[in-house]
């Protein structure tokens, strides 16, 4: 293994800090980068394009309070898209955890990338000094926290594809990281891409929408919107982050087309976030707010968190969604399970 780069504190000249706010500081007798908010969760990147297909990234991070998100960057086409793997801490009832929250479009992810392929509790004690490392190898990355030999996450596809670009840290609430080392490891392998959607299609989800253009809350879809056909990602969630930036009170619309040849009863369910009118033949079923506001809700988006009872007859339906980001960071979304089988999806003109 070569190591491509061993600093962090001490040479602040291969960085770039851009808009993380991040300063030079000290916790516990060590030098270090301090981040102390950084609302717009801007990363702090190295200026070397990162050109290995495998490598190793390790640093020591550490939150002085019980508050606190701090991590690894990698894969960085820019400051508004990159992989961001990080760790927040525990408390004495419970670990710290690790996320996966690839950003998108400069907004956080991690209301869409939630459950137990994107997270794991990790060991992580308030105020005291912690390793992290990611091994990237092509599309795939593992993840350690302390002194593991196993890794406590693996991330077989990560969301931005191969994983070229620029590396560095991140960090949100007051956090620190030191001693950022990153290791070439050599050549990586290829693995095959799982086949999610015929998955999802057996599992009922909508797998493809139309998606409109975003515009402000509370007036009417322009009558010139140019529309966009949109896969859902490998969790069954339409991300609209992955399709436009995320701000304040912006709607967009979203259709699907489908029919089928016979009577059925099943259960419609769905997840979203934050916001979200949903129609079937202009019919409205459902209106409701599901965002970050604990301890009531979380704002994560979860296919079953919704379900209504209904019975369908033969024929053709538009489920139809107006999907609202009031939030405009952490992540914008909609997935939806009709529970039918023998769909015939109609292809609508964008």
């Amino acid at each position: 293994m070569s190591v491509l780069f061993n600093s962090l504190h001490g040479d602040l000249s291969r960085l770039s800090l851009g808009e993380s706010g991040a300063i030079p500081g000290e916790w516990k007798g060590r030098g270090a980068l301090y981040f102390e908010n950084n609302d717009l969760a801007a990363p702090v990147l190295l200026l070397d394009e990162m050109n290995a297909e495998s490598y190793r990234l390790q640093i020591e991070m550490a939150c002085p309070g019980p508050y606190g998100f701090v991590g690894l960057v990698f894969g960085a086409r820019d400051a508004q898209n990159f992989e961001l793997v990080y760790v927040s801490p525990g408390t004495d009832d419970e670990p710290g955890e690790i996320q996966y929250d690839p950003i998108m479009n400069g907004s956080s992810t991690w209301q869409i990338y939630n459950g137990p392929r994107y997270q794991a509790p990790a060991p992580m004690p308030s105020g005291e000094w912690t390793q992290l490392a990611v091994e990237v190898k092509g599309r795939s990355a593992a993840v350690y926290v302390g002194d593991s030999s196993s890794p406590q996450l693996f991330i077989p596809n990560l969301l931005h594809g191969p994983c070229t670009g620029k590396v560095g840290v991140w960090g949100y609430l007051p956090s620190y990281v030191r001693h950022l080392t990153v290791e070439d490891t050599g050549s990586a392998l290829t693995l095959e891409a799982p086949d999610d959607l015929s998955r999802l299609m057996s599992e009922t989800y909508v797998t493809e929408w139309l998606v409109s253009g975003p515009y402000p809350y509370g007036t009417a879809i322009p009558a010139d919107m140019s529309w966009t056909k949109a896969a859902v990602e490998e969790n069954g969630t339409l991300n609209i982050n992955r399709l436009f930036p995320a701000d304040r009170d912006v709607t967009i619309q979203v259709r699907s087309t489908f029919s089928i040849s016979e009577d059925q009863e099943t259960m419609l369910s769905f997840g979203f976030s934050d916001e979200l009118r949903l129609y079937m033949n202009e019919q409205e079923v459902y209106q409701g707010e599901w965002k970050w506001a604990p301890p009531e809700s979380d704002g994560r988006i979860r296919p079953d968190h919704i379900k209504l009872p209904v019975s369908w007859k033969a024929g053709i339906y538009t489920i139809r969604a107006e999907l609202t980001s009031r939030e405009g960071m952490f992540g914008w979304g909609l997935g939806v399970r009709t529970g039918l089988t023998d769909i015939s999806w109609h292809s609508e003109e964008q």
